[in-house]
């Protein structure tokens, strides 16, 4: 005689199998959509500090500088140029805060970003663009694992995303 009570062996056995296999299936597409949506929110995050290093510039048609690495790696930062040499170039700039400088942007865990060599971007009071150690358009490449998206940053600040695999 078969109880009506519960679940048999064989059914707990098949239901379990079932949530295993699910598993198996979202698990890897899962962990894919976060490292996709870090680099995505990495390369966004670059794309808009350029953006608005542009914006401000123009509005206070003032020498911006967006820079890469600073103060650490996989960091960047606007800072405002102040016209003197001593401060602008100085080799703890990264590490000090003039009015009108950003704070420290740093990307999402497991995202770096390479720009070709380049330490900065340096945008004048007209929102045109030059490369410190680079050339015009700039190209700037972030990854995350495996996958990769580009952004070329124009002589007039626009900036256009490529994504790769």
């Amino acid at each position: 005689m078969r109880s009506e009570r519960g679940y048999s062996m064989v059914e707990l056995l098949i239901t379990l199998g079932l949530i295993g296999v699910v598993s198996a299936i979202s698990v890897p597409v899962f962990m894919e959509s976060n490292a996709r949506s870090a680099l995505w929110s990495g390369s966004e995050q670059i794309g808009a500090t350029v953006r608005s290093a542009r914006l401000q510039a123009i509005s206070q048609n003032t020498v911006y500088r967006v820079t890469f690495n600073c103060p650490s790696a996989n960091e960047l930062r606007t800072l405002i140029m102040t016209g003197d040499p001593a401060v602008d170039d100085d080799a703890g700039r990264c590490s000090q805060t003039v009015d009108g400088d950003s704070g420290i942007i740093q990307l999402p865990v497991g995202v770096a970003y390479d720009a070709a060599d380049t330490t900065s971007l340096e945008v004048t009071g007209r929102g045109i663009f030059t490369a410190n150690g680079g050339g015009i358009p700039l190209t700037i490449t972030v990854t995350h694992g495996a996958a990769t998206r580009t952004l070329t940053v124009s002589g007039t600040g626009q900036i256009t995303f490529t994504d790769v695999q």
